[in-house]
């Protein structure tokens, strides 16, 4: 950063000193919202600056482009470059100022982008970054699909929201937008999210440790959730000192000390290690998770809509809650059309020793065309649906 910018920096913040140490409560507090409405100002100014670095070094303008000029492949290097920012946080402000960019008329005039009340909230300090990247995701993931006036309205509502609610309120009530806009939409949405499934095991550090990112759909996340509350069940904790911070505390199991993520963490790779070696036919003693899939009555009954998975935010189109329903890892909550509950379906359905013995006897491992997994990875499953077909085993 060249050193004309940070003064500029100094002078718009005032040059205070920041010593909240000294403050009484009351200072405390409404210093923090001073700065946090500064703070806001500040970050819509840099997602717009990000957003036209990004347009004038967009691939269709190929080496005229404003990155390829500056020696850099694109606008997150050349941001990551000249700002020292993690090329994260620069991908973040590109994504979110390309998509509130204004534009400017033929004439020179500017003129609103496709999330006119986003970017009008954002630049006046209204609302958050954050609230401002749930908008966007949200809407624009149903905007091919959704009426343009009602997605307007529910901007416009959203934005009004933002103004008063925290981002992760903020995201259910996005979440509630998108499925009255966009009815049918689970499907698509839920194809989306599993063309982006993936892992990745990064470099190990010099401690030691691996940074791994797991991206999951809706349905692997509800069960990664479930099999760490059916396993934390029972265990006592308590609030320790952190490791990098006397001041700050975190919780840890009483018996062993480890944390919450630690005990996360060893939960997810026990199983892993007793899935590659466990015999399919021994029943595991380990408890056992239970993920709940809630469904309106006439969605199921005409095979529209979608169904919603407790603990994770993002519905599952009808298609897989028929699915998880016959694979008997879940237990269906069917309600009326005021929401109350109808039906509480079974959490096991499972096949006998001997058929599972039969099944490995005569497919040898998968019985899908290509794929090759061994009996040990794969489930048994009904040919046809258990309940749609009138299956009663």
């Amino acid at each position: 950063m060249q050193d004309h910018g940070l003064g500029q920096a100094i002078t718009v913040a005032g040059d205070l000193p920041c010593g909240p140490a000294g403050m009484g409560d009351r200072q405390l507090l409404e210093d923090a919202e001073a700065w946090e409405a500064l703070g806001r100002l500040v970050d819509a100014r840099r997602v717009a600056i990000a957003g036209e670095v990004a347009w004038r070094s967009r691939e269709q303008l190929g080496e005229h482009g404003l990155a390829r000029r500056q020696g850099d492949r694109d606008a997150t290097d050349l941001l990551a470059r000249e700002l020292l920012i993690s090329g994260r946080e620069a991908r973040k402000r590109t994504a979110l100022g390309l998509r509130v960019r204004s534009r400017l008329s033929m004439q020179g005039e500017e003129l609103p982008g496709r999330w006119a009340h986003v970017a009008a909230a954002l630049a006046a300090g209204t609302i958050s970054v954050d609230a401002a990247r749930v908008i966007v995701d949200a809407l624009g993931s149903i905007a091919r699909r959704a009426d343009a006036e009602e997605l307007e309205i529910a901007e416009a509502a959203l934005v009004e929201n933002a103004a008063s609610t925290s981002p992760d309120l903020l995201r259910v009530q996005a979440e509630v937008w998108q499925a009255r806009l966009d009815p049918d939409g689970a499907k698509p949405a839920e194809d989306a999210a599993h063309r982006n499934r993936g892992i990745k095991v990064g470099i190990e550090g010099p401690d030691g440790i691996t940074r791994t990112v797991l991206l999951t759909a809706t349905e692997e996340t509800a069960l990664l959730r479930a099999i760490f509350d059916a396993n934390r069940r029972g265990v006592q904790w308590k609030r320790q000192p952190a490791e990098d911070c006397d001041d700050d505390t975190e919780w840890h199991e009483v018996t062993e000390d480890r944390t919450k993520a630690q005990y996360d963490h060893d939960t997810l790779f026990a199983i892993v290690r007793a899935g590659l070696g466990a015999d399919p036919d021994t029943p595991s003693k380990a408890p056992e998770p239970e993920v709940v899939i809630h469904v309106d009555a006439a969605d199921l009954a005409n095979r529209e809509g979608c169904g919603w998975i407790d603990g994770v935010l993002g519905r599952i189109s009808i298609p897989s809650v028929e699915r998880l329903e016959c694979a008997g890892r879940t237990r269906l909550v069917v309600t009326g059309k005021d929401g109350e509950p109808l039906h509480l379906g079974r959490k096991k359905r499972r096949f006998s020793r001997a058929q599972r013995r039969a099944l490995a006897a005569r497919d040898g491992g998968c019985a899908f065309p290509g794929c090759r997994a061994p009996v040990a990875w794969t489930e048994a499953h009904h040919i046809a649906w258990w309940k749609r077909d009138g299956r009663s085993d």
